[in-house]
C-alpha cells in the first residue's frame, strides 16, 4: 500500500548523515530522549470547551507532565509561532535536550514566557526537531490546536521518515480540534508510530499528557513491521474515522486499541490470524453494535481491512440570528435529566438513535432548546434560530475627558434588564434603554442610550462630576494611627464611601461630608461643596494630644510579672484602642484627667490619678501598696 513520496531521495539522505553521526556516539546518549514541540500560535488564545483558555491550559498540563509522566526523561523544548505573526519559519529549540530534573525550571520558564502570535508551521518544526534529535531515535510529543498552515503536509512527511528508516515516534496532542482537524492530525501520529491524544477541556488536556509517559514506555516497533490498516464504512458508503473495538488473536485480546484509516494503523507483532471487533466510536464514547470480522496477516508491510459497520445516528447543528450565521456554541443531548453527549456546532455527533432534548447557550440571551429524534443512518441538522444581540460595553467620560471603566444598569420598562460589566462587553438586545450607574459619589442621573443592531462600538456617556481631593493636616501629637484613609458620603445620609488621600477623587455635583478614620484620631468632620467641573480640597485637622506611659517600680512584692496597667477617663473622654496599656508603651490621650489603675492579679497597688496635656508626655511609676 505504501506509496513513496517525491521527497524521499531528500529525506534520506539526510537521514543517513544524521544516523551516522548518531551512531558514531555512545547509543546510550539518545535513551529517552522527548522532544516536546509546542504550538503558540494565535488561536492558542482560543477556548476549550469548559471556558479554560487553550495556552494557559497546555502551560498548567506541561508543568503536571514534567512533574509526572516524562520525569526520569531526557527532555527538550521547542516552540513555533510565539515570535513573530505572519511567519512560517518561526520555530525555536528553547530548551536543549538535559534530564528531567535540569530540564524542567527551563522548559517552565520558556512555557511562561510563550504568548501565542503566529502561524503553524508543523511541517518545518518536525523537521528541525529531527535535527534536534540527531536523527534520532527518540519521542516527539507534539502539542497543537490546529493542522498545518504554511502550504506542507506534516502527515506525508511522517509516511517519508517511515520509508527513510527514521527511528523517531511523533505522539500528538490535539487541543479543541473539530473532525476535519482531528483526523489530519491523528494522521501524523498514526503515519509516525506514535498516538494521538484529544485534549478538548483543561483536565483532558492533563489527562492526555500524563498518558504520554506509559506510551513512550512501550517499545517501538521492529524494523520489519506489520500492520493493519482499517476502512471503516456502512452499508450507505459513509467513511469512519472515529471506530474502537478490540483486537483479538486465538480469543484473546492482544489490542484495545482499533483504529481507521486516517487516525493510523494497528501495529502487530508478526504475521498470524486476527479477529476485529470494530464499530462507530459514538460522542457519548460507547460503540455502536460493533461487528466482528477475521483477517490473516501473512506479508510485512500494511495489510487493507475493509470493514462494514452499523451506521449511527449522525447530527449537527448551525446557529443563525436574523438571518446572519454565528459561530454557535456548545451542544448538550439529553434524555430525561440526563445529559447523554455534547458536541460543538463545527462537529458531526454520531449518537444511538432516540429522542433527545438539544440544549444550548451561545449566550444569556438565547437558551435554545430543540426536541428531535435522531434516526440510524441519517444525518439530523439541528437549527437553532438565535435572538440578534449586540456586544455592549458604556464608559463614562468625567468632565477633564478621563474615561472611566466602571459597572452599570440597563433598565426597561422600569425593570432592570441587564447589569454591564466595567470592562467586558455584555450582550444585549437592541433597543431603547434607562441606563443607571449606582454610585453613592459618583452616580449617573438615568440616562436614555439606544442599542443599535449595528452597534458594536463602546458607548460613551458624559457625566456630570467635580473632584474632591481628601488630606490629613500635619501633626506632631494629633494622631493615635498613621491616617492613611478617610470617607466620604452625602451630607444628608448616614452612608460614606471608602476614598484614596492626597489624589483627586471624582464626584457628583452636591453636599458631601468628609469623615477621618476613627482609628487616627480626634478629628472633627468636614462638609464641602462640590459643583459640576470645580476643584475642591478638604484638609482634616486633628486635635492636640498629649502621652502617657506607665512604668512599674522595681519590686519584690509582685505576686505576678506586671505586664499591664487600666487607665480610665475621669472627665468622660474616650480612649481610642484598648484601655489597657502595656508598661512602657507610649499611648496618646485627650487631654484631662485620668486614674491608672495596676492589675489586680500583681497584688495591691496604688492607683494615681493624673492630668493629661496637650503636646506632653505625661509618665506614671505604680508601686506595691506598703502597709
Amino acid at each position: 500500500m505504501r506509496t513513496v513520496q517525491k521527497g524521499f531521495a531528500v529525506v534520506l539522505a539526510l537521514v543517513t548523515l544524521l544516523i551516522g553521526e548518531v551512531f558514531a556516539a555512545e547509543e546510550s546518549d539518545s535513551d529517552g530522549r522527548v522532544l516536546i514541540i509546542y504550538d503558540s500560535s494565535n488561536s492558542m488564545w482560543g477556548e476549550l470547551s469548559d471556558g479554560a483558555r487553550k495556552y494557559e491550559a497546555g502551560r498548567a498540563a506541561l508543568a503536571a507532565a514534567l512533574e509526572g509522566g516524562l520525569a526520569g526523561r531526557r527532555l527538550g523544548f521547542r516552540a513555533y509561532g510565539h515570535r513573530r505573526k505572519d511567519d512560517c519559519r518561526d520555530s525555536e529549540l528553547m530548551a536543549p535536550f538535559a534530564d528531567a530534573e535540569t530540564a524542567r525550571e527551563t522548559i517552565d520558564a520558556a512555557a511562561a514566557s510563550l504568548r501565542p502570535k503566529g502561524m503553524t508551521p508543523i511541517t518545518l518544526s518536525l523537521q528541525e526537531g529531527l535535527k534536534d534529535l540527531d536523527g534520532g531515535p527518540g519521542d516527539i510529543l507534539l502539542i497543537s490546536d490546529g493542522i498545518e498552515t504554511c502550504d506542507a503536509d506534516p502527515c506525508a512527511l511522517m509516511r517519508e521518515w517511515t520509508d527513510a528508516g527514521v527511528h523517531v515516534r511523533v505522539h500528538v496532542v490535539g487541543v479543541g480540534l473539530n473532525s476535519a482537524e482531528r483526523a489530519a492530525m491523528a494522521c501524523i501520529a498514526g503515519e509516525a508510530g506514535g498516538r494521538y491524544f484529544d485534549a478538548d477541556t483543561a483536565d483532558g488536556f492533563k489527562a492526555a499528557l500524563n498518558e504520554i509517559g506509559d506510551v513512550i514506555e512501550q517499545a517501538p516497533p521492529p524494523s520489519v513491521r506489520y500492520a493493519l490498516v482499517l476502512q471503516a464504512r456502512d452499508a450507505a458508503g459513509h467513511a469512519y474515522l472515529d471506530v474502537g473495538g478490540r483486537l483479538l488473536q486465538g480469543g484473546e485480546t492482544v489490542s484495545e486499541r482499533v483504529v481507521s484509516e486516517g487516525r493510523g494503523r494497528m501495529l502487530l507483532e508478526g504475521p498470524g490470524d486476527f479477529e476485529i471487533e470494530v464499530g462507530a466510536r459514538l460522542a457519548d464514547g460507547s460503540i455502536f453494535e460493533p461487528t466482528r470480522l477475521a483477517v490473516t496477516v501473512s506479508e510485512p508491510g500494511d495489510t487493507l481491512v475493509e470493514a462494514l459497520i452499523a451506521a449511527p445516528a449522525r447530527v449537527t447543528a448551525t446557529f443563525s440570528g436574523d438571518a446572519d450565521a454565528h459561530g454557535g456554541a456548545l451542544v448538550r443531548a439529553y434524555q430525561g435529566s440526563a445529559e447523554i453527549f455534547r458536541f460543538r456546532a463545527s462537529d458531526e455527533a454520531l449518537a444511538v438513535p432516540g429522542l433527545y432534548e438539544f440544549r444550548t447557550a451561545p449566550n444569556s440571551e438565547n437558551q435554545l432548546t430543540e426536541r428531535v429524534a435522531l434516526t440510524a443512518g441519517e444525518t439530523t441538522q439541528l437549527h437553532f434560530e438565535m435572538v440578534r444581540t449586540v456586544k455592549t460595553l458604556v464608559r463614562f467620560q468625567l468632565p477633564d475627558g478621563e474615561i472611566l471603566s466602571r459597572g452599570g444598569e440597563l433598565w426597561l420598562d422600569g425593570e432592570k434588564r441587564y447589569n454591564l460589566h466595567r470592562a467586558n462587553p455584555r450582550d444585549v438586545r437592541p433597543g431603547t434603554y434607562e441606563l443607571r450607574s449606582p454610585d453613592l459619589l459618583l452616580p449617573l442621573a438615568p440616562t436614555s442610550i439606544d442599542i443599535a443592531v449595528a452597534d458594536g462600538e463602546p458607548h460613551t456617556v458624559p457625566i456630570a462630576a467635580g473632584w474632591v481631593t481628601v488630606r490629613y493636616a500635619p501633626s506632631e501629637y494629633g494622631y493615635v494611627s498613621e491616617p492613611d484613609r478617610a470617607f466620604m458620603g452625602p451630607a444628608d445620609g448616614n452612608r460614606t464611601s471608602y476614598v484614596r488621600l492626597d489624589e483627586p477623587i471624582p464626584v457628583a455635583p452636591g453636599d458631601y461630608i468628609v469623615k477621618a478614620w476613627d482609628r487616627a484620631g480626634f478629628i472633627k468632620p468636614a462638609t464641602v461643596a462640590v459643583s459640576d467641573g470645580a476643584s475642591v480640597d478638604v484638609l482634616l485637622t486633628p486635635k492636640p494630644l498629649g502621652e502617657l506611659v506607665v512604668t512599674y517600680a522595681p519590686s519584690d512584692a509582685y505576686d505576678a510579672t506586671p505586664d499591664r496597667a487600666f487607665v480610665r477617663p475621669l472627665d468622660g473622654q474616650i480612649i481610642l484602642g484598648s484601655s489597657t496599656f502595656q508598661p512602657g508603651e507610649v499611648r496618646r490621650l485627650l487631654p484631662g484627667r485620668y486614674r491608672v489603675e495596676g492589675w489586680s492579679r500583681i497584688g495591691d497597688v496604688e492607683p494615681t490619678e493624673i492630668e493629661i496635656t496637650a503636646e506632653t508626655r505625661s509618665e506614671v511609676t505604680l508601686r506595691p501598696t506598703t502597709n
